[in-house]
């Protein structure tokens, strides 16, 4: 990763981390539900997203028009405030990578192990929840699966948990026999 990158990661969850630590009092799955209703009004308004996204527009224009907007979806205070300050320190365009952040800390709290799984062709859920709760079972944990088609590993299944991967794609059996 280059230092932008990791820059930008590290503060995202650091104000993840803050969102957490102030969201104890009413419960982090209002705020997350805010968040996500919040998130949502970005990704489906164009408009919206050139707001947030250009540095033009002053910081106390931007913070009045989001903070119209916490209201008419009838966000938390807490979340409001939480908003009001990304937009006052110029971090409100990372409001997507901390809404993802966010998340993930939600889910080390409740006990979920993220897995990443990557086949050649979409699976069926009824597969999908198959391999769940295997992997599950075998590394004794919770898990949440993020899931991702490449059909450059022709077949087969990598899976990927924390540091450590199971690559037995189609692609990797053949780059071994031939290198």
């Amino acid at each position: 990763m280059t230092d932008k990158s990791n820059y930008i990661n590290e503060v995202s969850l650091r104000y993840a981390n803050a969102l957490m630590l102030i969201s104890k009092q009413n419960g982090p799955k209002q705020i997350q539900n805010d968040f996500q209703s919040f998130i949502k009004l970005i990704d489906t308004n164009k408009d919206l997203k050139v707001i947030i996204k250009n540095p033009l527009i002053n910081v106390a224009k931007k913070s009045a028009i989001l903070e119209k907007i916490c209201k008419a979806i009838k966000t938390q205070k807490t979340f409001l405030g939480f908003i009001t300050t990304l937009t006052k320190h110029n971090k409100i365009v990372l409001v997507e990578k901390v809404f993802s952040q966010f998340n993930k800390l939600i889910d080390i709290k409740e006990g979920f192990t993220e897995v990443h799984l990557t086949t050649s062709t979409k699976l069926e859920n009824e597969k999908l929840k198959q391999i769940e709760k295997i992997i599950s079972q075998k590394i004794n944990c919770k898990v949440k699966l993020k899931k991702k088609v490449d059909p450059q590993i022709i077949g087969g299944i990598i899976i990927q948990i924390n540091s450590y991967m199971i690559d037995n794609s189609v692609k990797s059996k053949l780059s071994e026999n031939f290198i």
